[in-house]
């Protein structure tokens, strides 16, 4: 920061006419540059994209652009969302405003998840919106397969509006899905004869609305939204040589309202959250259910004292809920309330810190590093407890390179639903039948397990981060992840001899010994160890700049790749150990690949992505090859999306969002062509000796294929 006057406030008062708009610029005064960033977080970007990148990812609102994002930088959990660099309340209320009312998205450093109280090893995005942003606009989806017999529209409107740090916006949905039958798809019942008149795909029709505002209370920002959804789903199965219907119904009701505002240094988020749900099914099954749910969360983080290398941040969380609900099934009546108590700690602490610009570097310098230590403890009725410790260091010897470790350490305790939730059909599966050597169609049973006990995990995670150079803007990562877990909860593995004959309580077979059903509630995994390694490369080609203009153009790429080290498991004491690299227990892809462009070029968008997933091999008998293994065929799959963006009707020209700015280029009618698995790839599988595997012909594990999507989206 430049040198200041000793009478700022008055001059920054006097020259306030002179400010300068622009999101992205420094804010220049009078005899006065503020440097800082508006919305800037408290540390630099790792990567940022502009709006003109933003723009070219195609995506219809900020969620889904976070989506896009997420894959392109092989995110594999959620990130953490964070609005004009601050924690909110909600960030769910901003996920479905248009992406043009966003000014830039940063992406940070691993080590900002300590900063901002998220778990070591979740990415932070920040994203920044506009001062000034309205918009009315809806899109309208016809999709449909390219062998027919199924079709699913859409039909979507939303009002947003945002001036300054008042937003608002309201929104509603229409999704209809026609169903697929298995008649019309004769080479599935050629396979299956059994099949006839059943449906492959229900019929469902689902209908939400959603609303959110957020205005600035004095020194507090106040947030209240609500979402409502309804969804119905017919679907035909075969059950004992008989058709039967399964219908079944949700209905729920979510709302949030909270603040977050500074109190004597801290800066505290308060919310409270209650939810309203009811379910039913039947045909094979007659269930009802009704839930309720309301929690009140708080947090705060402030800096404790400043150290040498910098602030020293303490975070502190707290929740408390409860949920209630009431279940019918086979005529019996379950009623059951659990109380819940969450509480987390956190401290950043920085401990190395590299010189600043204009600053004198020393005679060593060692770059930057921080380490951020957290604890958790949760306390639930009727399933227990939990907690645990996290750890990670971060260092970065330069600006462009950066190390991080993390450890973690918890257990869980099963949640109040995989415990007690009331069981219930799903769609019907194909499954392979080691067996029998058969490929039937099942109803896999769902709900909870009340002898689950709760599981202990270890993680370690260490990656190496290097990056953006070259005017392409080329970053790379590596990351090495391994996870070990005691008493796992998880669904069955693969339909194999050796599961069945552990759990031969939860396979269902008639009188000829063929398979109907499977009970895939969750079960304990005594032990299980995956280790992974995973690399990324992106890179920008340099078009454009950072200020749209009409002819930008805009290029991203990204490849990943992930190589599956070690994956075994144990499923009970006196079981061998299932090696499901080798194929045991149900084979596992060593080799994954991932290629993602998204491109701009004036009113053209285009889209593509491509993955690549190496095959493997399931055996029947645990710890050799055998014929009857199955062995999975590679699958690769590319999905292609191409827009174009017509001129703003004569007569109404699009306003600019910020004063000088151009024009959003999104406020013309946008006509978008998307092909989900434009090769029409299906899973398919040969056995150990070469023969055909049954259910793996073309419509057994995929009935769908191809899908061609027509969207219409206009700004009115």
């Amino acid at each position: 920061m430049s040198a200041l006057p000793a009478d700022v406030p008055q001059a920054a008062a006097a020259a306030r006419p002179a400010v300068e708009e622009g999101d992205d610029a420094a804010v220049r005064l009078s005899g006065v540059e503020v440097l800082a960033r508006r919305g800037a977080a408290r540390t630099p970007p790792e990567t940022e994209l502009t709006p003109d990148e933003i723009e070219a990812l195609g995506a219809y609102d900020i969620g889904e652009a976070l989506d896009r994002i997420s894959s392109a930088y092989g995110m594999t959990d959620p990130p953490v969302v964070i609005v004009n660099g601050r924690r909110v309340q909600n960030a769910g209320d901003y996920m479905t405003f248009p992406p043009d009312a966003l000014s830039r998205v940063e992406l940070l450093p691993e080590q900002a998840a300590g900063l901002y109280g998220a778990d070591p090893g979740r990415r932070v995005v920040n994203i920044v919106l506009k001062r000034n942003f309205q918009s009315r606009d809806g899109q309208a989806a016809l999709a449909r397969p390219t062998a027919g017999d199924r079709s699913t529209l859409m039909l979507d409107a939303r009002r947003s509006a945002i001036a300054n740090e008042n937003t608002s916006q309201l929104g509603g949905r229409l999704t209809r899905n026609t169903s697929l039958r298995a008649d019309e798809r004769p080479d599935y019942l050629r396979d299956h004869p059994e099949a006839r008149g059943a449906t492959l795909k229900p019929e469902s029709t689902s209908v939400t609305a959603n609303m959110s505002v957020n205005r600035r209370l004095g020194e507090w920002q106040g947030a209240f939204s609500a979402s409502a959804r309804a969804q119905r789903d017919d679907s035909v199965s075969r059950r004992d040589d008989a058709l039967a219907r399964l219908r079944s119904q949700q209905r729920g009701l979510t709302m949030s309202a909270g603040a977050n505002g500074e109190v004597k240094g801290w800066s505290v988020r308060a919310g409270l959250d209650g939810q309203l749900s009811r379910g039913s099914q039947e045909g094979l099954t007659d269930l009802k259910s009704d839930n309720r749910a309301i929690s009140l969360n708080l947090s705060a983080d402030r800096p404790l004292l400043t150290l040498p290398a910098g602030r020293l941040t303490m975070d502190l969380s707290g929740r408390v809920s409860r949920i209630s609900s009431a279940s019918t099934f086979a005529g019996t009546t379950t009623e059951r309330t659990v109380d819940s108590a969450d509480m987390r700690g956190g401290l950043s602490i920085p401990l190395l810190r590299a010189p600043q610009a204009g600053e004198e570097a020393g005679p060593v310098n060692l770059g930057s590093a921080s380490l951020n230590l957290s604890g958790n403890l949760r306390r639930q009725t009727g399933s227990g407890g939990g907690g645990g410790v996290t750890s990670a260091l971060s260092w970065s010897p330069t600006k462009l390179v950066r190390l991080n470790g993390s450890w973690a350490r918890f257990y869980d305790a099963p949640s109040d639903q995989q415990l007690f939730d009331a069981p219930f059909y799903g769609e019907p599966i194909v499954v392979f039948d080691f067996a029998t050597g058969q490929s039937v169609e099942v109803l896999p049973l769902y709900g909870g397990n009340p002898a689950l006990k709760g599981q202990t995990t270890e993680r370690i995670a260490v990656s190496l981060t290097a990056g953006p150079v070259t005017p392409w803007r080329l970053a790379g990562n590596i990351n090495y992840r391994t996870s070990d877990s005691r008493d796992g909860i998880g669904g069955l593995p693969a339909v194999t001899p050796a599961l069945e004959a552990a759990f031969p309580e939860r396979f269902q077979r008639d009188a000829d010994g063929r398979l109907i059903g499977i009970d895939q509630r969750s079960i304990n995994l005594l032990s299980s160890r995956s280790d992974t390694l995973a690399s990324g490369l992106t890179f920008n080609l340099p078009f454009g700049g950072k200020t749209p203009s009409p002819t930008a153009t805009s290029l991203r790429a990204s490849l990943n790749h992930t190589l599956q080290l070690k994956k075994v498991t144990v499923i009970r004491a006196g079981y061998p150990v299932m090696d499901h690299l080798a194929g045991d227990g149900g084979g596992s892809p060593r080799n994954e690949f991932s290629a993602i462009l998204d491109a701009r070029r004036d009113k053209w968008t285009l889209n593509a992505s491509a993955r690549w997933r190496q095959g493997y091999r399931t055996r029947r008998d645990t710890g050799a090859d055998g014929p009857s293994d199955l062995l999975v065929s590679d699958l690769a799959r590319i999905d292609l999306k191409l827009g174009y963006t017509f001129a703003a009707p004569a007569g109404k020209p699009a306003a600019a969002a910020e004063p000088g700015a151009p024009a959003s280029r999104i406020s013309g009618l946008r006509l978008g062509l998307e092909i989900e698995n434009l090769l029409d790839a299906r899973l398919q599988a040969r056995l150990g000796d070469g023969r055909p595997a049954p259910g793996y012909g073309r419509d057994d594990q995929d009935a769908i294929g191809r899908i061609v999507r027509v969207t219409l989206r206009g700004r009115f």
